[in-house]
């Protein structure tokens, strides 16, 4: 009888397989999936993942900012474990407190403009000479496009942050879920599956 009762209760816990995890109640989780959502536009931002990831992460963030710098190990992380369900946005939100923040994102969009954003971006991080962030960028381009204050996408990023009340480095906005301040893989990852499971129509 009570090998009988095994099998049963080996056989019920097999059939709920992983929603049996996904309804566990977890209170940072419900928090952030209980607040109002806000539209967050990728626009012209540089990207990585593929466009059309279900679930988007967009990233405010100051190149001086050292806790930007500390949580770029954790994103690539994300972007690692989600190869294809994650698509993260990168916006600049440079901060008055650090006086090179704007100009190193001035740089860093010019750079896009040679298709090396990702370039500019990952070195500014890696706390890179100026010199070995442009290596490689046509110079007299750069200089120019710098000098005239790029070509909108810093400006552009700075009214969107202000439209969504973000003030702080780093803050995320997933999926329209503001969340201010650096984040653990953890807790990323909570949300993430709970809105992939949403948009899989496992949860209403």
């Amino acid at each position: 009888m009570n090998r009988t009762l095994l099998s049963m209760s080996i056989l019920l816990l097999t059939s709920l397989g992983p929603c049996a995890h996904a309804q566990v109640p977890h209170p940072w989780l419900d928090e952030q999936l209980a607040k109002q959502r806000y539209p967050c536009p990728p626009g012209t931002s540089p990207f990585r993942g593929p466009a059309d990831a279900p679930v988007t992460i967009v990233e405010f963030a100051d190149y001086e900012c050292p806790y930007c710098a500390k949580d770029e190990p954790t994103v690539r992380k994300v972007l690692a474990a989600y190869p294809t369900q994650v698509k993260l946005v990168f916006k600049n939100l440079p901060l008055h407190m650090h006086p090179q923040a704007k100009h190193k994102a001035l740089v860093a969009e010019c750079m896009g403009a040679q298709d090396r954003f990702w370039q500019a971006h990952d070195g500014f991080f890696a706390n890179a000479p100026q010199k070995k962030v442009t290596e490689g960028a046509e110079e007299r381009t750069l200089n120019a496009c710098v000098s005239r204050g790029g070509e909108g996408q810093v400006e552009s990023d700075l009214a969107l942050a202000q439209r969504l009340g973000v003030t702080t480095t780093p803050s995320f906005v997933i999926d329209g879920i503001r969340i201010k301040g650096t984040l653990g893989f953890g807790q990323f990852k909570l949300l993430i599956d709970a809105e992939l499971a949403r948009k899989a129509g496992n949860h209403p």
